[in-house]
């Protein structure tokens, strides 16, 4: 037994003796192994074979794809040679690419593999390269070099062929191309020069790729074999501390008190694993619910929509002196509320980009208390203390508005038991010195003009033990469903990285004050610069397309009252079909995204078929609605959010309206 121990300390993976591994040395040109490692190059070719197999496989089936879908792109830009492109993509490229597909599945080819996937690397460049002669001669057309770089991407990287083999496939691809282009075509100097540039540019990057990763696979692979080395050590160790176990045990037969502290401790894991699991399910229960708020806010901006647009309306057309005004006022004033409601939903149901700017909190303060208030019981009172010239924060308005009301909904809770209370929200700006705040989070305190929030409740307080963990994730004293422990904890992450600092003063019994501490950004209220809202009319025609019949009579009226001819449609087909039977009838198409038959930037893109000079607006509910890409499209003019404002949406049009149109490259 201790000769077979012995036996296996010596010999690792490979079944080499671990004394080999006395360095790091690697052939810096065909990246084989040398020197003393020099034994391990037939195994570490053999370990990348039966690793790369199923990959190179899958990159096989992916190369044809991608070959053979570029056959559409040859009937759309040179249809003159689509046939002879086919032939060669169809007849030669993609049979010899099947054929080493089924040859990979052979016994013999692993002998083969590096020199079959240069090979299979270089036809394909070669059926390019033919392409680049014919369509230089036929159609003057020098682009079809770019499908040369999906080739060094494929061959350098998906492919998993080896540096040195993947290096003498890409370098002949560029000297066939150099010689097609200087013997086979009159090539012009200024696109010789363009497309050498990104040509060979793409092949030395593809070496380096390929390079570093066949260096990265053999360190792997080294640090795997002697890893094996240790296991094997670990493993002894292991059967060895086994034994010494078993005989511990004979001896703790009548030892119940540790095997009482285990079943206790298992116990205690499994309350933990019970609290884990309801953890996980209130957040997939947010998360849930962010889901529906974005689903929610797309049909309240459908509703919206139309009830702006018309009161809008309704406001042009009375006069000053009209008693009806003041109605139509509120009511447009009170559907923008509304607006603003539902981004407010939008933000806090998703991740979004942080927009700090200066900004302040004496408004956002009085917005929370106002949608707040009506949430609190009549018993409660509510006490303003804001200082309105207390300056402005750099900070992001969804974010503070965040803070604002976790800390009031605290103080709801603290109070709600008793049944009443009072509640002070105070707003200040004040000098701080360093440490002079108290608090295990704001140990480091900078100097300089800070602005202070402070919520005081008088509920039933807190006491140490339960102060110093509240700004844990998931630690909430509240009941099972009325909280999810991660208020406080997102307060003071936005603090923190707004360059802030928190301080809690609480007692059991007597209640509980917060004090957000913010740098002052500028002295003095911000100034509202608001002008009048400018109507711009026009004369040109519209068609109007969206699924909620309601919106599209409100759009109808809304822009025939700008000036504008105007053709609605609730079916995106039946939109379609209008522009293809009049494809120059219409100057703007104007289009809802989320339509059941077809999306609204599907029909743009349908509709430029026919008409590329149309221009093109794209309406929606939430901009989630909408690809992330939709903006770079170049068929699509403006992403525009609902509800549509009679001002915006008339500046909205003619500012796409008056663009040049786009010019194909």
């Amino acid at each position: 037994m201790p000769q077979a121990s012995a036996k296996k300390r010596k010999l690792n993976l490979l079944g080499m003796p671990t004394s080999a591994f006395q360095g790091w040395n690697l052939n810096k040109f065909t990246l084989q192994y040398a020197g003393s490692l020099a034994s391990y190059e037939k195994p570490y070719r053999e370990d990348y074979i039966r690793r790369s197999l199923n990959p190179f496989r899958f990159s096989i089936i992916l190369a044809i794809f991608f070959y053979d879908i570029f056959a559409f792109l040859d009937a759309i830009l040179l249809p003159e040679l689509k046939t002879t492109f086919w032939i060669i993509r169809f007849g030669f490229v993609t049979p010899v690419l099947l054929a080493v597909l089924a040859f990979s599945f052979t016994p013999s080819f692993k002998r083969h593999m590096q020199p079959v996937i240069s090979g299979i690397m270089y036809i394909t460049g070669l059926g390019i390269i033919i392409m680049i002669i014919l369509a230089a001669r036929v159609a003057n057309h020098y682009t079809y070099y770019a499908g040369l770089m999906l080739i060094f991407i494929f061959g350098y990287t998906f492919i998993r062929a080896r540096f040195i083999y993947a290096s003498i496939a890409g370098w002949s691809i560029v000297i066939t191309y150099e010689i097609a282009a200087f013997l086979l075509l009159e090539t012009p100097a200024e696109t010789l020069i363009n497309n050498n540039y990104f040509f060979i540019s793409a092949n030395v990057i593809g070496m380096f790729i390929s390079y570093f990763m066949e260096a990265s696979e053999r360190r792997d692979f080294y640090m795997r074999v002697l890893l094996e080395e240790e296991q094997q050590k670990v493993q002894q160790a292991n059967n060895a501390l086994e034994k010494r176990v078993q005989e511990r045990t004979r001896q703790l037969t009548f030892a119940n008190k540790d095997l009482k502290k285990e079943i206790e401790i298992r116990k205690q894991q499994e309350k933990e694993k019970t609290k884990l699991e309801s953890q996980l399910l209130q957040l997939q229960k947010m998360e849930t619910i962010g889901t529906l708020a974005g689903g929610v806010a797309h049909d309240f901006n459908n509703i919206l929509t139309p009830i702006l647009g018309y009161t809008e309306m309704a406001l042009e057309e009375l006069s000053q002196e009209s008693t009806l005004r003041y109605d139509i006022e509120q009511i447009n004033n009170a559907a923008l509320r509304g607006k603003d409601l539902v981004q407010q939903i939008l933000t806090f149901s998703r991740q979004v980009d942080i927009d700090k700017k200066a900004i302040h909190l004496n408004d956002i303060v009085v917005e929370a208390l106002n949608l707040s208030r009506a949430s609190f019981p009549s018993r409660f009172t509510i006490r303003q203390e804001l200082d309105p010239d207390c300056g402005t924060v750099l900070a992001d308005a969804s974010q503070m508005h965040q803070i604002v009301m976790n800390l009031l909904t605290n103080s709801y809770h603290a109070m709600a038991k008793a049944g009443n209370g009072q509640l002070t929200v105070r707003l200040y700006a004040t000098e701080l010195q360093p440490k002079v705040l108290k608090g295990k989070r704001t140990m480091k305190t900078a100097n300089g003009t800070f602005v202070c929030l402070s919520v005081a409740d008088t509920g039933h307080g807190m006491d140490k033990k339960t102060q110093e963990r509240i700004f844990e994730p998931f630690f909430t004293s509240k009941e099972v469903g009325s909280g999810s422990g991660l208020g406080l904890s997102v307060v003071h992450g936005i603090v923190t990285n707004n360059g802030g600092y928190i301080e809690v003063e609480s007692q059991v019994g007597k209640g509980t004050t917060f004090r957000i501490y913010l740098p002052q950004h500028s002295k003095g209220p911000l100034i509202a610069r608001q002008g009048e809202k400018e109507i711009k009319p026009g004369q040109e025609h519209i068609m109007f397309v969206d699924d909620e019949k309601e919106i599209t009579y409100m759009g109808k009226k809304m822009l025939e009252s700008l000036g504008y001819k105007v053709d609605i449609h609730s079916d995106a087909s039946v939109a379609l079909e209008d522009i293809k039977k009049n494809p120059v009838k219409y100057d703007l198409l104007v289009t809802d995204q989320s339509m059941p038959k077809m999306l609204g930037t599907e029909l743009v893109a349908e509709a430029k078929k026919y008409n590329t000079g149309l221009k093109c607006i794209i309406i929606t509910g939430y901009n989630d609605a909408v690809p992330s890409d939709a903006i770079q499209d170049p068929d699509i003019d403006e992403i525009l959010l609902k509800p549509l404002i009679l001002s915006e949406f008339s500046k909205l049009i003619r500012d796409v309206l008056s663009k040049k149109p786009n010019v194909p490259t």
